[in-house]
């Protein structure tokens, strides 16, 4: 999704030479991200991304990717983003001459969930903390955004260890964790040595599945830095069929006090 943002970007007249002559910064505010099938090696896919909007600083994007044989949807979801002056890091407009090699009449509009408002209580998370590593960051020297993502995925896998089921135990059951959906808001930049605590929080479980609501902030100052909602199900490890959730990792994961 970056590569393909920064292609198309270039494809408009924005490449990253010109965003450093403008003086030209980009941060993603939010990310949705919904999966419905996996790629597998060898598969071809198309990827489309395109504008839904623009107001004066921020604006939204819309992406998907469809299988190049038969064009079964593999993933969907939507972007916002936001210029920033790249030297002060402050909210800048982005130059209309620009704004109009985007624009499309009547772009088609992805239904977008509202972020949900979760009391986090940290005696019910599971927390860990984690150090910036060098290999986290991206060119503004910030963590990549899609690191966020990893970051996630580790704390729901230690979640789930910490009930019992580790990547292992669910492999010999004949067991995988499936995520279906990314919901990320980032409020702000964590940089190289800092340390972070990521709290993990149990949001809903359902007989196949569940939701875990992932908290990342800075203990120095108690900054918050990004919030992330996941989506999973369990699934056959072979045939990749929805599977009920074993009675005893139900039972732990709905009495679970971390």
């Amino acid at each position: 999704l970056m590569e393909t943002a920064w292609d198309w970007g270039a494809s408009g007249g924005l490449t990253m030479a010109e965003n450093e002559r403008l003086g030209l910064a980009w941060i993603i505010r939010e990310n949705e991200l919904n999966l419905y099938k996996p790629l597998t090696p060898g598969d071809v896919f198309d990827f489309t991304i395109w504008l839904i909007n623009w107001r004066r600083v921020r604006g939204t994007r819309g992406f998907e990717l469809r299988l190049k044989d038969g064009d079964e949807l593999v993933a969907q979801g939507v972007q916002q983003v936001a210029t920033l002056d790249s030297k002060t890091f402050r909210p800048v407009r982005f130059p209309e001459h620009l704004v109009e090699n985007f624009l499309m009449e009547n772009p088609r509009v992805i239904q977008q969930q509202r972020f949900p408002k979760f009391q986090t209580q940290p005696e019910t998370a599971l927390i860990a903390q984690r150090n910036v590593e060098w290999r986290d960051l991206d060119l503004l020297e910030h963590i990549n955004n899609a690191t966020y993502a990893d970051f996630a995925e580790d704390a729901a896998a230690h979640a789930l260890a910490a009930a019992g089921w580790s990547p292992s135990r669910l492999k010999k059951q004949g067991f995988s964790i499936v995520n279906r959906r990314f919901h990320i808001q980032y409020q702000s930049p964590a940089l190289w040595g800092e340390t972070l605590n990521v709290a993990t929080y149990l949001m809903d479980l359902e007989p196949a599945g569940g939701t875990w609501y992932i908290a990342v902030d800075r203990p120095s100052d108690s900054q918050s830095i990004v919030k992330c909602v996941i989506e999973w199900s369990l699934v056959n490890r072979v045939s990749g069929e929805k599977q009920t959730l074993p009675e005893s990792l139900f039972h732990a994961l709905n009495i679970k006090e971390w």
